[in-house]
This record gives structure tokens, sequence and C-alpha cells, in this order.
């Protein structure tokens, strides 16, 4: 994680944001490996989350309105500083039905989940899936948790 204390001055929800970044749940997931904050600059965090072939697809996810704006993420290349190309997305599981070229390329790169601010503009999640769908009562832990739950079976192309 890294070692930023939450802003001082900044509007609420950058304040809540950071709160819910640097809590317990966000931690004991990297503890675990499930997911590494690598980069966070308000908007944006950015985090690598783990997949089911020990390889990690890296995340931009954008935060603004935060919480009850929806987190907005994207398939991201840490090191190209760039939105990662849809050859390199998640394969095998879910990850078809998650990162759609059918859907998320012509949506900002999107997943198609319900806890997803684009996707959540598309599709009625609440009523369908109000377990997996975003409320202002969610936190980033609960976003991460639920892209990490889609990659567990999936293989990241072009990671050894």
């Amino acid at each position: 994680m890294l070692p930023v204390p939450p802003a001082t001055g900044a509007d609420p929800c950058q304040r809540r944001f950071e709160a819910d970044l640097y809590a317990a749940a966000v931690a004991a997931g990297e503890a675990a490996g499930l997911w590494h904050v690598t980069a966070y600059s308000w908007p944006y965090v950015y985090v690598t989350i783990a997949a089911g072939d020990g390889n990690g697809l890296g995340m931009r996810i954008l935060v603004d309105g935060y919480p009850s704006t929806a987190p907005a993420g994207q398939p991201w290349d840490h090191d190209a500083g760039a939105l990662l190309p849809p050859d390199r997305w998640p394969t095998g599981g879910t990850a078809q039905q998650i990162f759609r070229k059918d859907w998320s390329v012509g949506h900002g790169y999107a997943p198609y989940m319900a806890c997803d601010r684009i996707a959540l503009l598309d599709h009625p999640w609440a009523e369908s899936n109000p377990d997996r769908a975003w409320n202002a009562a969610r936190t980033i832990a609960f976003y991460l948790q639920q892209i990490h739950h889609e990659l567990r079976d999936t293989t990241i192309p072009g990671q050894q």
C-alpha cells in the first residue's frame, strides 16, 4: 500500500475515498496477494489484480464522485501508461463475460459488471444482482473484490 495519508482540505469525495483506500479491507487484500495498489493520484487509483494464472491485470480506476458514483475501471498497462489492448485482456473463466470485446471497447474499456459505473448506465444491475451492484455503502475494497472474483480462473495473455 502506498504510504500517503488522507488529504486535508480535499473535497468530501476524495477524503472518503482515501479513508477507504487506506482502510484495513484494502490492506488485507494486498496482504493476501489479491491486489496491489501501484499508484494513486486523485481521481485515479492504479491497481494490479491477481489472476488465476498467477499474473496480474493492471487496472486504472476513476473514483470521482465516490462513493455515491460507482468507480469506473479500465484494463491498464502500467508500464506504458495506457489502456491495455484488448488482445492482452484476460481469457478463460468468466473473463469474456466481464471484459467483453463486443461491449467494453465501445464503452471506454469498462468491465461489464454490476459494480462498474459505465456498466450501470446500460443495465439495471441493482434489481438483477443487488449483492454485486454498487451502492453508496460500498467501498473500493468491494470493487476490487468483485474484479478479483472474476479473475480467479483466468489467464493474462502475454505474461509469463
